[in-house]
């Protein structure tokens, strides 16, 4: 959902409480009823079949056309091949058309440094993917001064855990919400968080909830920054 232009959603809908589908209803039907934002976390392990992505985009269609799908990039991407694998990018390509995606989501292995090497295949690989589509990608070894001078240059949106490291300033930022403090995953936001996140976003941010409890307090998220 889209509250005073914050893009509100979740990483993956598969594990949707059931008490928010009706009967005979897909879990992604319901949840696009819900939110119009998703991450798809599935495809860092397993590629979808190009007709599946078709099959998702005229599904959410049907009850919410404005729905954005979001794709995190395969492993074989991130962490085996670091960035110079051009024929799962051309599969995953195809999916994100199927699904009318523009913003690939990146995490990247602490053990990548930001050395010349590492830093000349992110950049390949971003002017490999046209200015159809963006990448946010998530450096936490990285220094924050590259980070700033990469991203800039090259329009990366930076992705980040709003509570656990600090965002560069940029027109737009791409947030999970993995938890906080020791439990992290665990942890359940509370009213003050809520409070907090809200003051951090700002119009075009993208947040996305990745804890266990990601369904309710995406929906609290939304309730709190409603206009």
């Amino acid at each position: 959902m889209y509250n005073k232009c914050v893009a509100i959603g979740c990483c993956g809908w598969s594990y949707l409480p059931k008490k928010f589908v009706e009967p005979g209803e897909s879990r992604l039907t319901a949840y696009a009823k819900i939110f119009s934002l998703v991450e798809v976390t599935s495809t860092f392990a397993q590629l979808p079949k190009t007709s599946t992505g078709r099959a998702w985009r005229k599904e959410v269609n049907e009850v919410n056309p404005k729905f954005e799908f979001t794709i995190r990039l395969p492993k074989l991407i991130t962490h085996v091949s670091h960035f110079s694998d051009k024929g799962t990018w051309e599969k995953i390509r195809g999916i994100a058309d199927a699904l009318d995606a523009k913003i690939m989501v990146a995490r990247a292995p602490r053990n990548f440094a930001d050395n010349p090497e590492n830093l000349r295949r992110v950049q390949e690989f971003v002017e490999g993917m046209g200015k159809k589509y963006k990448l946010a990608m998530e450096v936490p070894e990285w220094p924050r001064a590259t980070v700033e001078k990469f991203f800039s240059k090259l329009g990366i949106i930076h992705l980040v855990n709003p509570f656990e490291g600090k965002p560069i300033k940029q027109a737009q930022n791409y947030y999970h919400l993995n938890g906080r403090g020791p439990s992290m995953y665990r942890y359940r936001f509370k009213a003050p968080d809520m409070e907090e996140l809200k003051a951090m976003t700002k119009k075009k941010d993208y947040v996305l909830f990745n804890n266990i409890f990601l369904y309710e307090d995406s929906m609290r998220f939304m309730e709190v920054t409603k206009l």
